[in-house]
């Protein structure tokens, strides 16, 4: 029987992504309703002499910070219950999430693929870890993928930052999953 093994984005990074959205509903709430923090930041910078209203587009960056808080904290909520695998190994093949986001994962068939290395790459003097994946065609990934990118012909490096489980345990479950599926398939 052909083992699964799944990837996806650590559950810290999202939280801290959550939790970036509740200042920006508290400030776009506050404006409407109490303006106790923009009372206080506004006597901090004018003191207490009387100011004029609030103009329209002090209303409209208000509803921007509560659209945009609103997002950031829903998105962050959902990825935390309901997280977006990154990587899916089975007997059919690795799943990739490479087309964008609300998209699909794109399936790459063991045959296709030819290598997968974890590799450790500088960018721009940060340590990135990525897997490269060398295939023998690319029918069925995206030009310009999602998190990744290509290196070279048939080569795409996948930014690995940050997935739960490290990307470095990928390449012996790779491995092992391809050779099981092979086995189950008929071949030796």
């Amino acid at each position: 029987m052909t083992e699964t093994v799944e990837f996806e984005k650590s559950a810290r990074k999202v939280w801290l992504l959550s939790i970036l959205g509740v200042p920006f509903l508290l400030l776009g709430a506050d404006f409407f309703f109490e303006q106790k923090l923009f009372g206080v930041f506004r006597d901090f910078v004018y003191g207490t002499e009387d100011l004029p209203a609030f103009e329209p587009r002090d209303t409209i960056i208000a509803v921007i910070f509560i659209i945009g808080g609103a997002f950031l904290t829903l998105w962050g909520l959902k990825e935390l219950v309901f997280p977006k695998k990154v990587l899916v190994a089975d007997k059919e093949g690795l799943r990739i999430a490479v087309a964008g986001p609300f998209r699909p994962p794109v399936l790459v068939p063991w045959d296709v693929l030819s290598d997968v290395e974890y590799v450790v790459i500088n960018d721009e003097g940060d340590l990135c870890p990525s897997i490269r994946l060398e295939m023998t065609q690319r029918t069925g990934l995206p030009d310009h993928p999602w998190g990744a990118r290509w290196d070279g012909g048939n080569r795409l490096m996948i930014d690995a930052t940050g997935w739960s489980p490290p990307a470095s345990e990928l390449v012996d479950a790779l491995v092992r999953i391809r050779r099981s599926a092979h086995v189950e398939a008929g071949g030796e």
